[in-house]
């Protein structure tokens, strides 16, 4: 019998390797399914491997997938649109084209027109909560009409989903995206996006750079060079709009930026609308301060409890739980399946606790990123680590000073050492006499002989 492949399938593949603990129960729940289905998916999967070894235990299937390299390409090949594709598809092309023909929709999905009609009922449903309305008839085939800032916000909310969704979805879907822009275009496009991203710190959110790619393509300036853009403020008029948000240091650096990058033909009257993106993409947009403090301290206890780790700095953890609430609130009815926590390479005990801890969150703010989890476990498992680090001294000779705060930063991060001082080798007895002091080591042959037999030769770069 042939298996229609679909996104499900492709997903689950993917999820297969994740997690070797109790691996279709992570899956049932992360993709909120039946577990008996989980199963059937990864039977079939499995099947496409070897069709005539139906015996073996799903365990050992699982083990089988993912040992196999070339399965993942081989699902994709065989992949078949699902309800839910034909209507994120119409919906998109609805949105870029303000209207579509009934009959080549049906011959290029390959269904009836009796089918689109049923989906074009979600469709209505889906773009009906941004008050925007779907016009169809036999004759004239079907058209969206609404105002433009409610299309333009239907517009970017979609194509986020296209863009974080991407690599699962057919493939008819993502080249019509591909061949709809120019590859330069896109290449540029996406090469500051990055750039801006890490130089201005809008990194620290999963997903933030397609999210802000979707912005310029719904509300940049792709045709009319009339009209004008936010790289014609003038430096004054820059800072005023976002000394908000870009650090004093780098608003000079910034403006330049802006003149030479496709980010700075954002049209000037979509300004506010940017500014407002960018303090999402911050985690710092409407923080109401006695509301956020209740929610934070709820998160804090959620940490603790599931893993006995304890937050004492927020700084991160406002900006973290601000931007989750947000996103609860807002985007609650458009689904998104992220899964770039897959690229993340964690050592399977912090996996665990990520999956734990992402599981309970979800409970409270059901559209959480699982990628943004791990960065926040990261961050409260590093400040509950400081507590054990290693007060440490750093003899050498010969280095030089500028790479200095480059070892102590490695050092604290990848040992968990937190370096004192960096003295001369005349120098260590005096501070040997400090109490504080946990740990000798240098990066040099200073002590060949047995004089001080507890300094650590480490080496350098620190790895």
């Amino acid at each position: 019998m042939k298996i229609n492949i679909n996104t499900t399938h492709i997903r689950i593949c993917k999820l297969l390797g994740y997690t070797t603990y109790k691996t279709t129960d992570f899956i049932a729940e992360f993709l909120k399914m039946n577990k008996q289905n989980v199963n059937l998916y990864i039977k079939q999967i499995y099947s496409f491997i070897n069709s005539e070894d139906s015996k073996l235990s799903i365990q050992s299937m699982i083990d089988c997938i993912n040992k196999d390299k070339n399965i993942l390409s081989l699902l994709k090949k065989e992949q078949c649109f699902t309800k839910e594709n034909r209507v994120l598809y119409l919906i998109l092309i609805l949105l870029r084209d303000r209207y579509a023909n009934l009959n080549n929709l049906a011959n290029l999905l390959q269904i009836s027109r009796r089918v689109i009609g049923c989906d074009l009922i979600l469709v209505k449903e889906a773009l009906a909560i941004y008050n925007v309305e779907v016009n169809s008839s036999n004759a004239k085939g079907i058209s969206v009409s609404g105002s433009e800032k409610n299309l333009k916000l239907a517009s970017l909310s979609y194509l986020y989903k296209l863009f974080v969704e991407f690599d699962d979805l057919p493939s008819l879907i993502t080249k019509d995206y591909l061949e709809f822009f120019d590859n330069k275009f896109h290449q540029k496009l996406n090469t500051d996006i990055d750039t801006f991203i890490i130089e201005y710190s809008f990194d620290h959110f999963s997903q933030n750079k397609d999210l802000l790619k979707a912005f310029f393509i719904i509300y940049g300036n792709l045709a009319d060079s009339e009209k004008p853009t936010i790289d014609s403020l003038s430096f004054e008029e820059f800072k005023v709009h976002f000394g908000e948000i870009i650090a004093t240091s780098k608003l000079k650096s910034c403006y330049n930026f802006l003149k030479i990058s496709f980010i700075g033909k954002i049209l000037l009257k979509n300004l506010n609308i940017f500014l407002d993106t960018l303090k999402f993409c911050d985690g710092i947009l409407y923080p109401e301060h006695e509301f956020l403090l209740k929610e934070v301290n709820k998160v804090k206890a959620m940490v603790f409890k599931n893993l006995s780790l304890t937050i004492t700095k927020t700084n991160f953890l406002e900006k973290f739980v601000n931007k989750v609430r947000l996103a609860h609130q807002k985007s609650i009815l458009l689904k998104v399946c992220d899964l770039e926590f897959l690229q993340f390479n964690l050592p399977e005990k912090d996996r665990l606790n990520c999956v734990q801890l992402f599981f309970t969150l979800r409970k409270i703010y059901q559209n959480i990123q699982f990628s943004n989890v791990i960065f926040l476990y990261i961050w409260s498992f590093h400040e509950e680590s400081l507590s054990s680090v290693k007060n440490t001294l750093v003899v050498f000779d010969r280095i030089p000073t500028f790479l200095f705060p480059i070892i102590k930063n490695r050092l604290l991060l990848k040992e968990n050492m937190n370096i004192l001082d960096f003295i001369k080798p005349y120098e260590l007895e005096t501070h040997l006499s400090n109490s504080d002091v946990n740990c000798v080591i240098t990066f040099e042959k200073l002590y060949s002989d047995s004089k001080y037999p507890f300094i650590k030769i480490c080496k350098l770069p620190v790895s």
